[in-house]
Order: C-alpha cells, then sequence, then structure tokens
C-alpha cells in the first residue's frame, strides 16, 4: 500500500469524502500535463497519461487503456490499486462502476476544474439518482502533497507568420464569422493548443508541448487571453496589442466567466472543465459543438504544409544517422556497453543540433527485446535493471521533436541480429499495415474508422492486432497528439469528432504488434491528406517521414507483389531525398539498406500458393 494513498485517505475522511475520483487531467484538458498536476502518479504511481484513479475508504482503482495495460500491472503492484483495463469485457465505465457501488450516504468528491465536462455531468447525474452528497470545490491532494511544484512560468514568445502562415487577426475574424453564423455573443476555450494556435504564440509550460498556460474568451469587440503576465514579454504585449487581444491575469479566468450572464456561448464541452461548464450553463444559452479552431487548426494551411515536408526531411537525416550509428555499434562492433537510454539520448542529441529545433515531441521511446511490448515504455538511466542492446532480437525506437516549422513523430523498429520466425512475422505484418495506409486511396467523405482496416487486414489473417489507434493528428508546432484527426477501429464515443479527411490534414500511420514478455514491433511515418490527381472527388496521402526500413527481418512469403512494390518505392524515395544529406560512409550503407528486395520465381510461387490459402 502506497504511503501518499493511506495519507490521503486521511484528508478524505477529515472532510467526510467516501469516494474520490481524479483524472489525469490539468485545468485545460491537457494530454501531457505539467509536474504539478501528476496527482494520479503521486497517489498511484502509475505513470501513464490517459487514466483515471478512483479512491473508496478501503479501495482504489484505476481505468486505462489498452497501451497501458502492461505498464499499469507493473506499476501498480502492491500499490493498493486495481487495475481496471477499459474496453475489455466485464470491465465497467467509472459511471457505471459509481451507479453499482454509490449509496445515499457516501460523498463523491472531486475537483472540478481538473475533470472534464461530460465526465462531470455523468458523476453529478449519479450523485443525484442516488441521493448522495457532492463536494467539487477544493483540491485535497494540497493538504498531502507538500512538495507539490508550483505552477510553470515559461516565457512566451511569437511563432513567425513565415512558419504559421496566418495572422492572428485573420483567426479571430474567422472566429467572429463562426459566432456570428451561430448567432453567439461568446467563444471560450481552456484549450492550450486552441489558444496558442489563434493567437500564434508558443510556450514550454509543459514538457515536449510549445505551449502556455492561458484561456481564451472572445467576444464580438474584445479578445481577453488569461495568462501569466510574467511570462510576457514587453514586445509580448505590443505583439498582442497590435493583434487587438488583451492580456488578463489567469487567475481571473474563472471570475470572468462566473460573470458570464445572458449570453449565447459557443463552447466545446468535451473540452470544458466541469467547473466552467457547471459556471456558464446556470446563466447562459450555450451552443455546444467541436471546437471550430480545433477543426481549422488540423488542417495545415499551404505554408504549415510546406513546413512540415521540410522539418521532416530534415528530421529523417537524423534519424537515418542514427539507425546507421546503430548499426555500427550493434551490428559491426558487437559493443555491449549500450543502453536503451544511451541510444534515445545520442539520438535526441542529433535533433537538438537543428537550428530550428525547439524540443522533443515526447519523451523518446527506446525499447530493446521484451520491452518493446509496451507501448509506452520509458527507459530511466541509472535505473537497477537498466537494459542493454544486445546482439539479436528487435529494438524499437519511437521519437519525434518540434521544430519552428513543424512537428515530427516517427517509429522504426529494427533487429540487432538474428530474429526468431515470430518477431519476423510480426515485423512484416507491421510493415505491410503501415505501407498499405499510406497508399490508401479514398472518397470524400471517408472517415478513419473507413481506412482503418488497411493497416489490420494481414494481421486479421493471422489472428494478430493491436489495442491502440493506428493514427492520430499531428499539429504544426503544437501537440503532437491532436484532436480530432483519428485513424481507429472503434468510432469514437462522440460520433461529432470522427471527423472525413480533407486536403491538410496530417495524420500518424503506426500498426503495431505487442507480444508481453518477448517484443513488440510498431512501424510509423506521418501521412499528409492531398487531392488525388487523377480522381476527382478522391483523396490520398503524400508520405510526409523520409528514414529507412530494415528489410533483414522481412518475411518476403507475407507479403504480396504489389506490398513489395510499395516497399522498394519508399526505400528509393528515401534514398533519393536523404542521401545526398549524408556523409559518404552514411551514405553507401543508406545505399545498402535501400536496396530493392525480391524473391525468386519458385518462392514466388510457393508464396503466392500460401496466401491464396489464408484468404
Amino acid at each position: 500500500m502506497r504511503a501518499e494513498l493511506t495519507a490521503f485517505r486521511s484528508v478524505m475522511k477529515q472532510h467526510r469524502i467516501t469516494v474520490w475520483c481524479a483524472p489525469c487531467s490539468d485545468a485545460h484538458g491537457s494530454e501531457y500535463i505539467g509536474a504539478r498536476d501528476q496527482v494520479v502518479s503521486y497517489l498511484s504511481g502509475f505513470t501513464g497519461d490517459s487514466c483515471i484513479l478512483l479512491i473508496l475508504e478501503n479501495d482504489a482503482f484505476l481505468w486505462t487503456d489498452g497501451r497501458y495495460f502492461v505498464q499499469a500491472e507493473q506499476e501498480l503492484r502492491n500499490s493498493g490499486v486495481r487495475l481496471m483495463k477499459l474496453g475489455e469485457p466485464e470491465v465497467p465505465s467509472v459511471g457505471e462502476f459509481l451507479k453499482k457501488r454509490l449509496t445515499e450516504h457516501d460523498t463523491l468528491g472531486y475537483y472540478a476544474p481538473l475533470l472534464r465536462a461530460p465526465l462531470g455531468a455523468e458523476l453529478r447525474q449519479i450523485v443525484k439518482e442516488k441521493k448522495a452528497s457532492l463536494q467539487t470545490e477544493q483540491d485535497l491532494v494540497e493538504q498531502v502533497w507538500k512538495a507539490r511544484p508550483k505552477r510553470s512560468c515559461q516565457p512566451i514568445w511569437q511563432h513567425e507568420m513565415q512558419y504559421a502562415g496566418v495572422s492572428a487577426a485573420e483567426k479571430l475574424k474567422r472566429i467572429r464569422e463562426e459566432m456570428r453564423r451561430q448567432h453567439c455573443s461568446v467563444f471560450l476555450t481552456e484549450a492550450l493548443d486552441e489558444t496558442a494556435w489563434l493567437t500564434n504564440l508558443r510556450g514550454s509550460d509543459i514538457a515536449c508541448n510549445p505551449l502556455f498556460l492561458s484561456y481564451l474568451i472572445v467576444k464580438q469587440t474584445s479578445c481577453g487571453l488569461y495568462v501569466q503576465k510574467e511570462a510576457l514579454s514587453e514586445e509580448g504585449f505590443r505583439y498582442l496589442k497590435r493583434q487587438h487581444i488583451s492580456a488578463k491575469p489567469y487567475t481571473q479566468f474563472f471570475e470572468a466567466a462566473n460573470k458570464l450572464e445572458n449570453q449565447r456561448i459557443l463552447v466545446d464541452r468535451a473540452t470544458l472543465s466541469d467547473a466552467v461548464n457547471t459556471m456558464i450553463s446556470e446563466k447562459n444559452d450555450i451552443v455546444d459543438c467541436v471546437s471550430p479552431l480545433s477543426l481549422w487548426k488540423a488542417v495545415k494551411n499551404p505554408t504549415e504544409a510546406e513546413g512540415m515536408r521540410r522539418c521532416h526531411i530534415r528530421d529523417g537525416v537524423y534519424v537515418t544517422k542514427f539507425l546507421y550509428w546503430l548499426h555500427q555499434r550493434i551490428r559491426v562492433e558487437a559493443a555491449e556497453d549500450m543502453t536503451e537510454r544511451a541510444a534515445s539520448d545520442y539520438l535526441d542529441s542529433l535533433r537538438a543540433s537543428d537550428e530550428r529545433y525547439v524540443s522533443l515531441s515526447f519523451p523518446t521511446i527506446s525499447a530493446y527485446g521484451e520491452n518493446g511490448a509496451l507501448p509506452h515504455y520509458q527507459a530511466k538511466a541509472g535505473a537497477e535493471n537498466e537494459t542493454y542492446l544486445r546482439s539479436g532480437g528487435l529494438y524499437l525506437v519511437d521519437s519525434g521533436a518540434q521544430y519552428l516549422d513543424g512537428t515530427t513523430d516517427i517509429t522504426r523498429t529494427v533487429s540487432l541480429g538474428e530474429t526468431t520466425a515470430e518477431e519476423r512475422q510480426d515485423y512484416t505484418l507491421a510493415v505491410i499495415g503501415m505501407l498499405r495506409l499510406m497508399h490508401a486511396v479514398f472518397p470524400f467523405g471517408a472517415r478513419g474508422t473507413n481506412l482503418d482496416t488497411y493497416a489490420r487486414q494481414e494481421m486479421w489473417k493471422l489472428g494478430r492486432d493491436f489495442k491502440h489507434g493506428t493514427g492520430h493528428g499531428v499539429g504544426a508546432l503544437n501537440t503532437v497528439h491532436e484532436p480530432p484527426v483519428s485513424v481507429r477501429f472503434r468510432p469514437s464515443l462522440d460520433a461529432r469528432r470522427d471527423r472525413p479527411f480533407v486536403p491538410g490534414m496530417v495524420t500518424s500511420d503506426e500498426p503495431g504488434i505487442y507480444v508481453a514478455g518477448s517484443h513488440g514491433v510498431r512501424m510509423e511515418n506521418l501521412i499528409l491528406c492531398v487531392p488525388h490527381e487523377v480522381y476527382g472527388g478522391f483523396y490520398r496521402f503524400e508520405t510526409l517521414t523520409m528514414a529507412p526500413l530494415d528489410p533483414r527481418p522481412l518475411d518476403l512469403g507475407l507479403m504480396s507483389d504489389e506490398d513489395i512494390k510499395y516497399f522498394n518505392d519508399y526505400q528509393k524515395a528515401v534514398r533519393k531525398t536523404i542521401g545526398p544529406l549524408l556523409n559518404q560512409k552514411e551514405r553507401d550503407w543508406l545505399k545498402d539498406e535501400t536496396g530493392k528486395i525480391k524473391r525468386s520465381g519458385k518462392r514466388k510461387k510457393k508464396d503466392d500458393r500460401k496466401r491464396e490459402k489464408r484468404k
């Protein structure tokens, strides 16, 4: 049992709270959150970024999705917290669980600014039905977390027009036009990525996210940016004044929201906190829709799209240099002193040398062997059981960076020597899935759920699958996971967010297979939706990511002639794009690495018969 959990229960008892709900969130509903808001990690020991913790008087439960099942089982061991596997049969949701457990003698507590409005509304209704009590105004964690970090307040800086493409004034004009179209007098958002995009400002209050803590209230004749003024320079204040945006104290936002009365307010309730939703809903007419800023931000303008192309070429150079270095150290020199963390540190240093580098876009995942089966594994330097890279098996590296001209996210799995038949099968299936989605052709109106089968079809034939989505939207110097774009097997719980692809949208393409205790494979490129050159009303994807694929673990018997052509065409494109930017030794290696793969005539007939049987 964690001491932090025991101490927190004492505080709950003092306040007569019998059930406490703690989401992994900040006041802005961010996916990645700052150190101050790592409440779930502090209380439970679980370090994943998608979860909800429910603490009862004598028990505790943590809900998370399939990406974190193995990690959660490890981190929650002996913590006194039980894992609830979201999406698995017989596993109730948080709401369903409380409907069964809550009684009229219970008091449910949570801190309303941290809980998103949809869950807050559900919990409030359950409390009402059960005739229980509710406490939502106090952040009880403050009373036990004595060394809680302070709120971040990093400098805010301007995202120049050469990268943004459209001014903040133009974006303000557009949102006001949308407000008029929907007969709204106010637009309000708590989402940091939306505020950063509209204002063309960036910061670093959250690691790997170029965002700053802020809120935004737009009216027809004014725009209030609620921000920590200490984070703004004099030039920052002048810039905001030129864009007709007023800087207001960050801590006054809730007071301003509470003063809104008899207004018609345009909001996205899914991203709104329970606290603000409760305040404004009682006194105003609410128009709830997917945030226009979210939808516009997802469609990259020509300047942003070109920036994404440029930064991916440079990023591809760094990844290729890393893969060459890894090949030399492990396959050629048979070095045995390299840890997972040392490898990722080297890759991180290559990216940091770029003159337009801002930060990583997420902490690099560097996973060898069985660690690759943890989709969000984090190697820790100096850890007691630090893993070393050895000759043989598979090594997975998922990484990316924030550059002034765009954001990258790439995964490569490579062999470090001999591989098993199962490893080769899984590697090949992931490569096939990635390549087929890259070459998808689809009509206007197609959504991610329509395209997901491209990536999974061959896996399903062999009884393989993966529990995470196939693709997520990616911002331009913004969040690396950008809603509402996604490629997934199951539709979104909020049908409004299953948006069709349109030109300018960027998504990841990252199928994988994970075998606990053995290995993990994931292959990922970023792809940009563009009009099809031949078929009117149809779209395709342009591949942004340029870095070689390892041909060694391929089982050609699993690949169709078309799959092999896709593989060879991609390798050729990488060689032509990246090769001239490498030194001679790296260029020679890349030439070998991207050489054409093919089957002999006898093998081809045998493979064709096997594939027919699988069908």
